[in-house]
């Protein structure tokens, strides 16, 4: 049977657009879904957000007349609809506890810290969790490996609320080494983004390890040493990168549990960012708030598993040799 033609990434990228565009049509739905659940969540959920600004017993007619402005006395189908029309346009709604600011713009001035912290904590994963597996897997069932497997162990089951509280009593009360709370700066960000990247560093410690186990096992593995390479050619031209692969996947579902997961930490170190105003929503009934977060979460989770996909048509020739035939 002739070789498979090569396809180089640049010469396949023509050819996702069909790809692309089907991934985002199907993405709608979900989106849709999204917002439908959050908003009638919102809409049966007991007590109003004009409670919290007039007080329960305010002037009844003060009470029409506010919700009246903010749209509440309308049917629930049409304040869905809507609030569908605006997201579509950009535009969110108003928040009912900010002086009734627009949630686009909150979103477009906090989402940067939740996002910046995001990039913190999945660099920080990647550059201690993928060498930690690849070490581990090049000494299986050595110290090694049983003292890496210890640890994502122990950081696998240990959630963010306890984490960070220790780390707090640790390296800011006992030591001073660090604050404990803010975000004016780098020794501000330094136990967030651990506490952050504790978990998804040891995912992908764990994921990198497996992974590399069943490359060595490999026949073209044992067919390269053979041929003269050195065992560190072999790793990084050929076991490194055919085991990064599965990788992928750990590593978007990594990142949108950073932005997800950042809500507790963020309010854990009062960091002003999407998180941290999410939480103050939800205690405050500010559905607009809360409705225009999910959907972006929901947004974002829609875009890295795009984003990983396109990202396999680089890494993996495979892709390419299947889709071009």
């Amino acid at each position: 049977m002739p070789a498979a033609p090569s396809v180089s990434p640049l010469g396949y990228y023509p050819r996702m657009a069909p790809y692309v565009l089907k991934r985002l049509a199907l993405a709608v739905p979900t989106l849709l879904a999204v917002s439908f659940v959050t908003f009638f969540l919102g809409y049966l959920a007991p007590g109003s957000p004009i409670d919290l600004l007039v007080g329960q017993h305010a002037d009844p007619a003060i009470r029409r007349q506010l919700e009246h402005e903010y749209g509440l006395d309308r049917p629930a189908m049409v304040q869905y609809a809507d609030f569908l029309w605006g997201a579509v346009r950009g535009d969110l709604g108003h928040s009912f506890a900010n002086g009734g600011r627009s949630v686009t713009d909150l979103i477009a001035q906090q989402f940067p810290t939740t996002a910046f912290l995001a990039l913190l904590a999945i660099c920080t994963a990647s550059l201690l969790g993928l060498p930690a597996g690849v070490l581990a897997a090049l000494q299986h069932n050595r110290l090694p490996d049983r003292a890496v497997m210890t640890q994502v162990l122990v950081l696998v089951s240990l959630p963010p609320f306890v984490l960070a509280p220790i780390l707090m009593l640790c390296f800011s009360l006992w030591l001073g080494w660090l604050p404990t709370s803010g975000w004016e700066g780098p020794s501000y960000w330094v136990l967030p983004t651990v506490v952050l990247a504790a978990r998804p560093g040891a995912l992908l410690a764990r994921q990198m390890r497996s992974s590399m186990l069943e490359v060595l096992r490999q026949d073209y593995i044992r067919t390269a040493s053979a041929k003269g390479l050195t065992g560190t050619q072999v790793i990084l031209r050929h076991a490194l990168k055919n085991a990064l692969l599965p990788v992928l996947t750990v590593l978007g579902n990594s990142f949108g549990y950073l932005l997800t997961g950042s809500f507790i930490v963020e309010t854990l170190f009062s960091i002003p960012g999407i998180g941290y105003e999410s939480v103050h929503s939800i205690l405050a009934r500010d559905y607009p708030v809360i409705q225009g977060v999910a959907l972006l979460v929901a947004s974002v989770f829609v875009a890295v598993n795009l984003l990983v996909d396109l990202l396999y048509v680089i890494v993996d020739p495979r892709v390419r040799h299947e889709a071009a035939r």
